[in-house]
């Protein structure tokens, strides 16, 4: 409508006399489904020369302003999709924390009783064989909720607690080998170590990682195979490296290798973990300040090699 005043179809009409117009542009909005959302206009109480460009230039706007329509609807989907999964994952990790640390009183209990009653004397081999199992199987599981607690607490933006103190690497790595040889009989565990290996770290989180690396290597390599474990003293820090000779972690695997529920191969037998040991250990280090790398081949097997700062004491 170019001029109310002298349109015959318009003249007579209430709305420009109630609202003083004179010209008058309007547009349908339709969403991207066709269906209509509304009008776009456009109102001048002066006459106007409505070129076909202008009005053409008006379609346009009134179809940038659906397809807007559009993408508000769909940022606004994606954000309640986003707080959903948000919650979700927030609300997994809490239970996860909360059942871990249920769990750990009972076992707590079965491991008291079980450590209390092998001590006897009158027992014979075949019960003294059942508590072992099940002080070995308390102690995994106690391992896991370890891991789990970890996991929760990293996955929820914490850093793991570290309290560092000066350690011999050389000393600790020896304890730690012979803890998991006590409980692996049959496997040949050989430690190595060079140089000065003593720094500034929180001995129980590397024995974590220790243990969890050792777990890792005797789980993915033959039986009768050695597990090599060397403490190496390198200027300004010192390098753990723990080696087996199982077959080589799929190049497809490695670039994820580190994070939580990955596994290096489909094997492991019956002792599978849910996959947190590596990221764990990760984490830890990470903590201190260090990193972590792996390297595995056909021919050399698989060797996990940790890097730690020697911090200040």
């Amino acid at each position: 409508m170019r001029k109310a005043s002298t349109d015959p179809r318009f003249a007579t009409h209430p709305a420009p006399k109630l609202y003083g117009v004179e010209s008058y542009i309007a547009v349908p909005l339709h969403r991207k489904d066709g269906s209509f959302f509304g009008v776009l206009c456009a109102l001048d109480p002066l006459p106007a020369n409505l070129a076909e460009d202008k009005l053409e230039v008006f379609r346009h706007l009134g179809d940038l302003v659906g397809h807007q329509l559009d993408q508000e609807d769909e940022l606004g989907r994606r954000d309640a999709q986003l707080l959903g999964a948000r919650e979700a994952a927030q609300l997994r990790e809490q239970l996860i924390g909360i059942v871990s640390h249920d769990l750990r009183n009972p076992l707590n209990a079965i491991t008291l009783s079980a450590g209390t009653l092998i001590r006897r004397t009158d027992l014979d081999d075949r019960a003294r064989r059942g508590l072992s199992r099940i002080l070995d199987s308390a102690d995994r599981a106690n391992r896991l909720i370890r891991d789990l607690l970890d996991f929760t607490q990293a996955r929820m933006g914490k850093a793991l607690p570290v309290k560092p103190q000066c350690v011999d690497l050389h000393v600790l790595t020896q304890q730690v080998v012979d803890e998991v040889g006590l409980a692996t009989p049959g496997r040949r565990l050989d430690v190595e170590g060079a140089g000065d290996a003593r720094g500034m770290w929180d001995p129980d989180r590397i024995a974590q990682v220790l243990t969890n690396l050792l777990s890792n290597a005797l789980q993915y390599s033959p039986s009768g195979t050695p597990i090599r474990v060397k403490t190496e003293g390198q200027g300004d820090k010192v390098v753990l490296s723990v080696c087996n000779e199982g077959p080589p972690i799929p190049p497809h695997v490695l670039p994820g290798l580190f994070e939580p529920m990955t596994r290096g191969t489909r094997e492991g037998g019956e002792r599978r973990s849910i996959g947190l040991g590596l990221y764990i250990v990760d984490q830890i280090v990470r903590a201190h300040g260090g990193s972590v790398e792996v390297v595995s081949t056909e021919g050399s097997g698989t060797t996990f090699r940790v890097h730690l700062p020697r911090g200040t004491s």
